[in-house]
């Protein structure tokens, strides 16, 4: 550890005070950031940067559709570290908390929607960044900052910044899998739709039709206990498919109106998660495979499988392979080196963390193209997990990224 990254160590309070964190991260919880509706949220996140003297910028992945990109250090040359997090939040579920947009501390858990994946992560980049900032230290080497669009679609706007030139060194992804584990293996993720398409006829003539719902029934049940062969004894239980959505109707619109006649269409959004080494091209082939052998059974119906998904489902269409990379890197190292110097925590795995390594992510892309990349950020704890952050967690990966920062690019 050189002396710039110990002077940053232990002013890190001063640099950062809990409750600017705090607020940082109640900021971006208070801007609804669903798929595909994200420019907003990068709007505040550019201007926060701004606000603290650090270069940024929005960068239009689609027309009308931004994420943001900062620099710290020189506009020349790789930079030697990269910060990368998603602006894009899940859908809110029926039990989430009252007042999902406002954070709300209590003790150590924090609440509001998008924290846990991964507004938390976000609030961990840009407070490291700021301290990094205050700390007056000169970077030799540039600190890129990417707060991307469309990860859960596979990782859209990670992949145009790359595309558009956009790359280091190396780079650590906030995900929400505890600051006590380092990860560098994770699964593929295959995000597809399953269309069965029949004849509809009124209900009293209902055996003149072909009940797109009854075959997409019993195509499902099939699925749900074929044999694909995508295994790895690394990474029980893969493959696993998750039927996460259903549309059925009329026409293809799904029309849901005419409810006196059967269903010529219906529609299964399927995740399916797969472990290395396969490739998107290996999970193709397993289900054409499966579905060449299952036409024969539903000859009056047509079965289809849509890879991408037609945009309209807002559903990825971006391949996101798994990551498989070495638990040994330099990167990972130099995380597990810094966290008990700046918190209470350790680093209690690396590499393969099961079930967390059941996730797919954006170090995917990163990975492929170059780019030394794990895994590193805030969780909660117990079974709301997924409505709340630790603010300890979080604030543990703020001080360690910007450690990181100094230690790599200063």
């Amino acid at each position: 550890m050189n002396d710039a990254t110990a002077r940053v160590i232990s002013a890190r309070a001063d640099l950062m005070p809990d409750d600017e964190l705090i607020a940082l991260a109640a900021a971006l919880t208070a801007v609804p950031s669903f798929t595909g509706e994200e420019t907003a949220l990068a709007e505040v996140v550019r201007d926060i940067l701004r606000r603290n003297d650090i270069p940024a910028w929005l960068d239009e992945v689609t027309p009308g559709r931004h994420q943001t990109i900062g620099l710290l250090g020189p506009e020349t040359g790789t930079p030697a570290l990269l910060f990368n997090g998603h602006l894009d939040m899940d859908p809110l579920g029926r039990n989430h908390p009252a007042d999902p947009f406002v954070a709300r501390l209590d003790g150590d858990q924090l609440y509001g929607a998008g924290l846990h994946n991964m507004k938390s992560g976000l609030a961990a980049i840009l407070g490291a960044a700021i301290m990094v900032r205050r700390s007056g230290l000169p970077l030799r080497r540039g600190l890129l900052l990417e707060f991307v669009v469309g990860e859960l679609q596979g990782g859209v706007g990670t992949r145009h910044a790359l595309a558009a030139g956009l790359a280091a060194e190396a780079a650590v992804v906030p995900e929400p899998y505890s600051v006590r584990r380092v990860i560098t293996r994770t699964a593929g993720v295959h995000k597809f739709a399953l269309v069965a398409r029949g004849r509809t006829a009124h209900t009293s003539r209902h055996h003149e039709g072909v009940d797109a719902i009854a075959v997409l029934r019993a195509v499902l049940d099939r699925l749900d206990t074929a044999d694909l062969g995508l295994r790895n004894p690394d990474f029980p239980p893969l493959p696993r498919l998750q039927i996460a959505s259903l549309l059925a109707g009329r026409g293809e619109g799904h029309d849901v109106a005419g409810v006196s006649y059967c269903a010529d269409k219906a529609t299964a959004l399927i995740d399916l998660r797969y472990p290395p080494p396969f490739e998107p091209a290996d999970v193709t082939a397993a289900l054409d495979a499966f579905l060449t052998g299952l036409r024969p059974a539903f000859p009056d119906a047509d079965l289809a499988l849509e890879h991408p998904v037609d945009p309209a489902h807002r559903v990825g269409g971006t391949d996101m392979p798994p990551m498989d990379v070495p638990p040994d890197s330099p990167l990972v190292h130099d995380i597990a080196a810094l966290l008990p110097r700046v918190s209470d925590f350790t680093v209690s795995e690396t590499g393969l963390a099961l079930p967390y390594s059941f996730c797919g992510n954006d170090t995917t892309h990163l990975t492929r193209a170059g780019i030394e990349s794990c895994l590193f950020g805030p969780r909660g704890d117990g079974p709301d997990t997924e409505h709340h952050v630790l603010f300890s967690e979080m604030r543990a990966c703020a001080d360690t990224l910007a450690a990181l920062a100094v230690q790599r690019c200063g």
